[in-house]
């Protein structure tokens, strides 16, 4: 039991390849398994969603807090704050974790560690899968804008 909680915790946060340590292999060379579910993907984006909504409504609530009533500018620049939050949080989990905060929560991510030139592409596909509510998950096949933008099959499972 003390092996597999040292084994679960020892690459939380590591950028390097796991197998060099004598780790599991990269997800990328194993068998071909099919990608995860479409309403999996759906779900991450609505999980994207979910996350850029709960820093507006923090910002919202904060001005609320300070006695103040929110006006309609105080709206969209919650809603920029929240895409700001947002981006540069995937951005860091993009290269740490080959997910956004959204697929994590979803349980799914990228195979490969994705390329420094592809994460803004992997952020715009996100954010369209945002704004499409999900449906850009559907098209064009399981995961096909995040799969394109990255460079990478998205997989089942954290990497």
């Amino acid at each position: 039991m003390n092996g597999e909680r040292d084994s679960s915790l020892g690459d939380w946060d590591t950028l390097a390849d796991r197998s060099a340590d004598g780790g599991p292999p990269p997800r990328g060379t194993g068998p071909d398994l099919p990608g995860p579910p479409a309403l999996t993907l759906m779900a991450s984006a609505w999980a994207d969603l979910v996350a850029i909504l709960a820093v507006c409504t923090g910002a919202l609530i904060a001005i609320l807090a300070l006695g103040e009533r929110p006006a309609l500018p105080a709206f969209a620049w919650a809603a920029a704050l929240g895409v700001v939050w947002w981006a540069f949080a995937a951005a860091v989990l993009v290269v740490v974790r080959q997910a956004t905060p959204g697929m994590l929560l979803a349980g799914v991510s990228f195979a490969d560690a994705v390329q420094p030139r592809r994460v803004g592409w992997v952020l715009a596909a996100a954010l369209i899968g945002v704004l499409t509510i999900g449906l850009s998950g559907v098209l064009g096949g399981r995961g096909a804008a995040l799969r394109l933008a990255a460079a990478s099959k998205v997989v089942d499972g954290p990497a």
